[in-house]
């Protein structure tokens, strides 16, 4: 929703009700070339700063390892999808106030493209919205996701001991 200063400032929209943590999204298609192949997980917070959406990258150094880093614009492209699928998912204007934390990625340098990380981003967005509507915790979304099965855990995570 574009703001401009002749226009009444919008209302300020609700925080989040809940987090929604351990969100995950598999957008597989290897089928054609390019491929799109993005996995992404990240957490969905409430944000009371009276900004409609933030982003923050909390990857951990080592995605995929530390010479070869996410390249910028696939965080830019999920951050754009995530903000549009709310958007959509509230007509226009995301229905809350939300904080995402880009917590892991896994890509490829062969089958991985901006488009595959906002459509993840997109798929993202409409999990987190579920999860409130349906009072539930997050499961696998996306394309070829498996919903049967637990999110997996995230591949550059280290547990300190």
């Amino acid at each position: 929703m574009t703001h401009t200063p002749d226009s009444p400032a919008p209302h300020p929209l609700p925080p989040l009700p809940r987090p929604v943590t351990g969100v995950f999204v598999r957008n597989v298609l290897q089928t054609a070339c390019p491929g799109y192949l993005a996995l992404v997980w990240l957490d969905a917070e409430p944000l009371r700063t009276g900004a409609d959406f933030a982003f923050v990258d909390d990857l951990p150094a080592t995605c995929p390892h530390p010479d070869e880093p996410l390249p910028e614009e696939y965080r830019r492209a999920l951050e754009t999808g995530v903000r549009e699928g709310l958007e959509i998912r509230g007509r226009g204007r995301s229905p809350y106030a939300t904080r995402i934390v880009f917590r892991d990625a896994a890509w490829s340098w062969v089958d991985s493209n901006p488009r595959s990380f906002e459509i993840a981003g997109r798929r993202a967005a409409v999990e987190i919205v579920d999860c409130l509507r349906e009072d539930r915790e997050p499961r696998q979304a996306g394309r070829n996701a498996r919903i049967d099965r637990p999110i997996p855990p995230m591949p550059h995570t280290r547990t300190r001991g």
